[in-house]
């Protein structure tokens, strides 16, 4: 059994597609030509290893397990092959942490962008929905308690808390979409467009909760390196979030 590419996809995304390795924070996305989208080149590593003889093997974890987000670390070619050639110097309980502190940080560089998020940034983090056609259905901004919203996506804290982060920013985005659809009135139907075709794509996989939050936070930040465009595509996602039905209401 090996790691799925969603898996591998949620993993780069709460690693902010950047190598978790002290010191190395290299950007692990690579630019697509007029033809390719953004190309993920980093690699899931295992923290205890995938199969018996590997560095940190643990005979009685399950396969699922050994395979699961919990148990890899994102990391650039280099650092994967160090911390399994190395594996004395690299131990579960180190590589746990050294995980941890660097997805924490990234969260908190998220958060933190969302204040430097205007309408510069949310123009560049929709261009692509010009190639989306829009749905032939009304806009729906039926809104439900947003608490009610999390429980029954089954979200647990850290995608709360950048929900709840992502929330300040809201009125700039509102205002932008709403200033957009005066030059183009099909654009905020074809950016939800292109937001549901994935969404169903992903609960069509069985794909729910965090992983499925994740998932949706990847696609819509299409391969931005900087923060601030990161931010601003999470801020895009987090409108229909609270707003319509992107997600479960």
């Amino acid at each position: 059994m090996d790691v799925t590419y969603p898996t591998k996809l949620v993993l780069a995304f709460r690693s902010g597609n950047r190598c978790a390795f002290p010191g190395c924070d290299r950007a692990l996305t690579v630019d697509g030509g007029q033809q390719s989208a953004p190309a993920v080149i980093g690699e899931a590593a295992h923290i205890a290893g995938e199969k018996p003889g590997a560095a940190r093997y643990d005979e009685s974890m399950s396969d699922p397990q050994r395979n699961h987000c919990d148990n890899l670390i994102y990391l650039c070619c280099n650092h994967h092959t160090q911390i399994d050639k190395q594996g004395d110097d690299f131990s579960v309980e180190a590589l746990l942490v050294m995980k941890a502190e660097h997805e924490r940080r990234i969260r908190q560089a998220t958060h933190n962008a969302f204040a430097e998020v205007g309408f510069p940034e949310l123009e560049q983090a929709t261009q692509w929905i010009h190639r989306v056609n829009a749905l032939d259905i009304n806009f729906d901004f039926t809104v439900i308690p947003l608490a009610d919203k999390i429980k029954k996506n089954e979200l647990a804290e850290k995608s709360t808390s950048t929900i709840k982060m992502g929330l300040a920013v809201m009125p700039d985005v509102k205002a932008f979409v709403v200033s957009e659809a005066k030059n183009d009135s099909e654009f905020p139907e074809r950016l939800k467009a292109g937001f549901l075709e994935e969404y169903y794509r992903l609960r069509k996989k069985g794909i729910r909760g965090d992983d499925l939050f994740d998932l949706m936070c990847q696609f819509a930040q299409r391969g931005f390196k900087e923060q601030t465009q990161r931010s601003a595509s999470l801020a895009i996602l987090i409108y229909f979030f609270e707003s319509c039905e992107v997600f479960e209401k």
